[in-house]
Parts: structure tokens; sequence; C-alpha cells
């Protein structure tokens, strides 16, 4: 496994700093974040609500140069995409993943299709973490310890494997705010992120790294990792390509020849949810691609799901993003110029709450329009 290292580089692509945006799933928007006097963490002036959220997502249409005030990583488990940033234009196969600091402008094109997993960070605690996990410096590859990040595009090649095994927890973190308490969230995300990170490890050391003083044994039960059962591998299938049709757990077993209760434990276990939970997770995602990507209205784009009534599909885009579907559709996120200073994200990016006066709108659109230059 090796780090790709990033082509090309017009300028270091930090935008304004004082840069915010809503989490992913959260409806308050986070404060301001400023630099610290060492550069190296941010300053924070009040909580900002669960530190890290998972966001699934199937792209057919490009997506516009656009900013966010959270750090992410943007994995690539099927299809392919050109992520292009400051520092040049990266393609992405399966099996790849690219890091990117807040307030760093970056915009996707699918080459045709892509399905990624975004994961969406503060990045003070981003980088306190990385840092107690990395403490050996002398063992980390080039550029990867979260004190020699600048917060450019880092792409890394984890591999197929190792983003499939982590796949389970990455959903998981995408239900976590839906019912649990602020507290208990938060330890469940902190806990989730902490056993992705740990089977990613390879990825991040060196293969020729120092030997440390003191090894410690981390073997807590078997080494092989038992591929998906073949079960739970067809029932995924038949899951994403019949989407559409009203299928219960006991008919889904049937379908793939082994018992519901079987099939529940085993697909929860490698899978990281229930089945019919999982079909909910794929209906939405393909859900919002449609909201995102076409002009359907909602009611069809729901039906084309497999949810004959459009406030089901409403309620469930409104867990995962906090806001209803036409909301979504009235609000595009700004997209980025790329200019230093960026112009857009004067103000701009970081954007006000969904559910604002008329008045207010049409004045900060017309500053948009001002400042913004769509990109094509």
């Amino acid at each position: 496994m090796t780090t790709a290292q990033p082509s090309g580089g017009h300028g270091t692509g930090r935008v304004d700093e004082r840069v915010t945006a809503p989490l992913i799933g959260r409806d308050a928007v986070p404060p301001l974040r400023d630099r610290d006097d060492t550069g190296r963490g941010y300053v924070i002036g009040r909580p900002a609500g669960p530190p890290l959220s998972a966001v699934e997502s199937v792209r057919a249409e490009r997506i516009h140069p656009a900013v966010f005030g959270h750090a992410k990583i943007v994995h690539v488990l099927e299809g392919a995409a050109h992520i292009e940033t400051a520092t040049g234009i990266h393609e992405l196969t399966p099996g790849y993943a690219m890091a990117l600091g807040a307030g760093m402008w970056c915009s996707v094109r699918p080459d045709p299709t892509v399905r990624l997993w975004t994961l969406y960070f503060d990045e003070s605690f981003l980088r306190s973490h990385m840092r107690w996990v990395l403490a050996d410096t002398t063992r980390v590859r080039p550029g990867v310890h979260p004190d020699a990040w600048d917060g450019s595009a880092l792409v890394l090649q984890p591999g197929v494997d190792i983003l499939h095994r982590i796949e389970p927890l990455w959903r998981q973190i995408s239900l976590v705010n839906e019912t649990a308490p602020p507290e208990v969230a938060t330890t469940r995300l902190i806990s989730l992120f902490s056993r992705a990170v740990e089977i990613a490890l390879p990825t991040l050391l060196a293969d020729d790294g120092a030997v440390p003083e003191r090894f410690v044994l981390p073997v807590r039960g078997r080494l092989a990792q038992p591929p998906i059962a073949r079960p739970v591998r067809r029932s995924v299938v038949l899951l994403r390509s019949r989407m559409t049709e009203p299928w219960t757990v006991g008919r889904l077993a049937a379908e793939v020849a082994v018992s519901r209760a079987h099939l529940t434990r085993v697909f929860t276990q490698q899978v990281g949810v229930a089945p019919m939970r999982f079909l909910i997770e794929t209906r939405l995602t393909e859900f919002t691609r449609l909201i995102e990507e076409t002009d359907l209205p909602i009611a069809d784009a729901s039906r084309q799901v497999g949810w004959n009534d459009a406030r089901v599909a409403a309620v469930w885009f409104r867990k995962r993003f906090g806001i209803t579907p036409t909301q979504y559709r009235r609000h595009p996120h700004p997209s980025c110029t790329g200019a230093m200073p960026c112009e857009s994200c004067r103000g701009v990016c970081a954007l006000t709450p969904v559910l604002e006066p008329v008045t207010r709108a049409v004045s900060r659109d017309s500053r948009r329009d001002a400042h913004i230059r769509r990109l094509s």
C-alpha cells in the first residue's frame, strides 16, 4: 500500500479561515474557528456538536466546486471519480481515499458514476485524535501525520478490502445521532471511528518505519478476516438492484435460502445494520441522488426508490440531513471560485440557517450572485 502524491500545484487552496457549514445531519451551525498561534489546531468558542458524521452517496453528475467548514475524507467504493482541488486533479478509483482540510475547496466529476462514503470532521478533533494514534512520527508515512499535513489534498490507497471492512462502521456512524442522547452519541462516534482507524493503520504507517521501543501485540482474536457470507452478499445485491419491491426479512431470507434469524444475525454482523434498515439506507441514498441530480417531483423520486408515500421519504431524508427535500433543493451549497482570498466565502459560505425570513434569503442570494462565479 502506497501513498499517492497529489499532482500539480497552483496555490495553497486555503480560503478564509472563518468558514463554517452545518455538520451533516444537524440543524445548528457550529461556531467560527480560528487558527491558533501554532497553526496546528483550532480555537473553539463553544461545543460544536458531534465530532464527525458519515454520509453515503452515489453520484452520476458533476459536483461544482464547494467548500466546507469541516475537514473531510472521501472514500471510493465503486466506480471512479476525478476530484479537483487547489493542488490539482486526482483520479480516485475503488480502494482510494482523499483527505481535505476545513476551508479547502473541491469538485467531483464521476466517471461515469461513483459510490462514495464521505466522513465530515471537526478538524480539531481529527487532528488531536490522530496525534495520539500516530505518536511516533518516525513510523508514519510522509505527509500523513497531522502536524505535517497542511490541509491540502492527501491521497491514500487503503485498498478495496480495507474499505469494505470499514464500511459497516461508517454505516453505524451515519445512524448514531438518530435516537441516542448527545453524550452517548458522541462516545459511540469516537469508539466507531477508533475501530475504523485501527483497521486502516497499515495505510498510515511507513513500510520501513523505526522499530518501536515497546511492541504491544495487537491480536485479540483470530487473524483471518472471514469473507462476507454468500447469503449476505446476495442479499445486498438484491436490495440494491430491486429496491422498489416490497421486501420483508422473510421474503429476503427465502430468496437467499437461509432462515430469517440466521440472515438477520449474519447480515447485521457483516453489514453493520439489519437487512430492512439497509434497504432504507439504500433507498435514501438513491432518493438523495435523484433530488440532487434531477428535477423529478419529490413524489416521483420517492416512488422510484420504493416509497409510495413521499412523506415517508421526507421523514428519512430529514433524519439524515436535518432539512426537508424541498429545502435541500432551494438552498444549494455555494460554489467556490478557488481564488485567494476566496470571495465566495466572505460571509456567504458560513451558511445561515435554512429556515430564514424570505427577505434575508433574497439579500444573501444577491450577495452570492455578486461574488460567486459558477464553474461548469
